[in-house]
Order: C-alpha cells, then structure tokens, then sequence
C-alpha cells in the first residue's frame, strides 16, 4: 500500500503535530509506503525525516499558485500512490484526481466546496462526521478515526527540565493551544482573578498573545500566569498541574484532553463539541458553561478542593484513553481504512 500524506499547515498547530506524529508512527509500526508532502516548516520536515519517510516541500500558495498542483501531480504519479490522503482543506484544493483515491482528513466544520475531488473522508470526531453526512456525502464515504498522543513515557531529567517551578503555596493550572479568540483564554484570565493562589501555565502563541498578556494585567493576574510559548511536548507540564482547563468557544476535538487523560491530569472544559463528545462530565472530568468566567472558576476551584475527586478523574481519564484513543488503537483503525478504501 502507498500513500501520500499531504498537509498544507502551518508551523505551528494540532492538526500539523497530529499529521507529523500519525505519519512517522505509521512508518514506524506498519508496512506502509508513505510519501509526505508539506510546505517547508522544519519542525515537522526533521520529525518525519527522522522517521525515514520521503519529503516533498511544495508551497500550497495562493489561487495564482498553478505550479503546486503540477508538482504534487507529478509526485503521486511518481511514487504509484494508491491514496493521497488531504489533510486541510488548501491541500485537498490542490490535490489533483489520478488513478490514485483522493481521500480527506477533516479536524474541522469546513466549508465541502474545497474537498469536490475528494472520495472519501475521515472525520476525527462522531460530530465532523455527522456533519459530513448532512452535507450530503453518502454514509458509506464517511469513516470515524480519532486522534492519539505521545505516548513516549519522560525520563527524569525531561520532566524536570519541561516543567516550571510554581509557588508551593498555591495550585497550578494549565491549558494549552493556539492562542485565538476560539480556544477562550480571556475567559479563563476572568476565571483566575477569581481564583487566589492559583497560577495559570498558558502554553501556546498566536494573535491574541498581546491582548491576553494585557488583560492579565488589568485583572492584577499577570504575576500568576506564565506563557511558556508553544510547546510540543506537553507531558512535563500535565505531570505537574494540579488541573487541566479547556476553556474553548470552539473545539471540535481537543487534543489537549487526550494528552491531559493519558498523563493524569484532571480536566475541566466547556460545553462545547469536542469535550462534550470526549468528557462524561463527573465521571472523567468537569464540563462548564463556555463563555462564563465564574462557572469555570467554581468548577476549578471545586475540583482542586477534592483530591479524591482529582484521583478519580485522572484514573477513568486514562480508562478512556486507552480504551479508545491508544496509538495502537489508531494505527490499526487507518490501517484498516486504506485497506479498506484501496480495493
């Protein structure tokens, strides 16, 4: 089976790191020929390198961009591809049709009118894939396959070095993700000028990153919160923070609570798709209001009130994960859909 992997990200983002991790796994654990193509962001070029798969560096640029598509042409028909898997949507717009099967992977609610090439898709969540078929895609084109995390355990030394040091005097949170008006982070500032001896570890950088950093200091928090900048790796920090807090306006999965789930961190995030599909709220973490900063502050503060209540959502957070969200889980379910879709 040959595949090309096509991704036309950023240099930074989940989908990107997910693409990144997905393709060298599946270098590593299966038979697959893989042939990836991405524009030159050396953070993901180097992980894939290093996992001995073939890298084409295209630009993926704009409508007047004509000599993408004649390359990436040119690469599939190279390289004999049985499927050429899309991951975003500017990727599926420049893929072209062949004798190969044009097949998308959608993290998101977007827009069909850039996937019109493409024959069958992977939503990562129930909720993408729902949405696909009431776009009109026909049931048997649609194929459910979640996300999986690092599941590389820390030597000593990594979770030392990863996490920083916090008043010992005071509890931790963290949260992780791009840093835009989706992923809720004025709301959590809100949230913690409601939440004394609490220090917020923010992890990621995006637009928003000077108007949060400004907020922080009209709420009299910026002494308590500590941007970390984007971070890969987040397992030192999640085995550090007494809590996890998706506070998203918009998730559709969140990433972010898998890896919380796996390195036992209990979570508190907002109703919202993603966490509402993942999270049985009481049993594997807390679900709160989006867009109220005194809900997330009650469920916070409820939550690092009760050990017992942290030990219990860090335990059935790992059931579920291994459950249903393991690498190995993953792997073998793509696995059986390029089988699937190839024949």
């Amino acid at each position: 089976m040959r595949v090309a992997q096509i991704m036309a990200g950023q240099a930074i983002g989940g989908a990107e790191l997910f693409y990144s991790r997905l393709v060298c796994a599946l270098a590593e654990d299966t038979n697959l020929q893989q042939v990836a193509v991405l524009r030159p962001h050396e953070r993901w070029v180097e992980n894939l390198k290093r996992s001995g798969v073939a890298v084409h560096l295209e630009r993926f640029g704009g409508r007047l961009d004509m000599r993408t598509k004649r390359s990436l042409g040119g690469i599939l028909k190279s390289f004999e591809a049985d499927i050429a898997l899309s991951w975003m949507s500017r990727a599926a717009r420049f893929c072209p049709t062949g004798p190969w099967i044009n097949a998308a992977r959608l993290g998101g609610y977007y827009s069909l009118k850039y996937y019109k090439n493409c024959e069958v898709f992977i939503g990562n969540t129930q909720g993408i894939c729902e949405y696909l078929r009431k776009q009109g895609v026909a049931p048997q084109r649609v194929h459910y396959i979640s996300n999986f995390i690092d599941e590389a355990p820390l030597v000593p030394d990594q979770t030392g070095s990863q996490a920083i040091e916090s008043d010992s005097s005071g509890r931790v949170i963290l949260a992780a993700g791009r840093l835009h008006r989706n992923k809720g982070f004025d709301v959590l500032l809100e949230a913690l000028a409601l939440l004394p001896k609490v220090t917020l570890w923010l992890a990621g950088e995006g637009p928003e990153q000077v108007n949060l950093a400004r907020q922080a200091e009209r709420l009299g928090v910026r002494d308590r919160v500590e941007f970390l900048g984007w971070q890969d790796d987040l397992r030192g920090y999640l085995q550090r923070a007494d809590t996890f807090v998706c506070a998203s306006r918009v998730e559709p999965l969140g990433n972010v609570i898998l890896e919380a789930w796996l390195h036992g961190c209990p979570i508190v995030a907002t109703r919202v798709a993603g966490p509402m599909e993942l999270i049985t709220d009481g049993l594997n973490g807390a679900l709160c209001a989006a867009e109220d900063a005194q809900a997330m502050a009650a469920a916070v503060a409820g939550l690092l009130s009760s050990r017992q209540q942290q030990q219990d959502f860090a335990a059935a957070g790992q059931q579920a994960y291994a459950q249903g969200f393991s690498r190995q889980h993953i792997v073998g379910q793509y696995q059986e859909f390029f089988a699937k879709v190839a024949h």
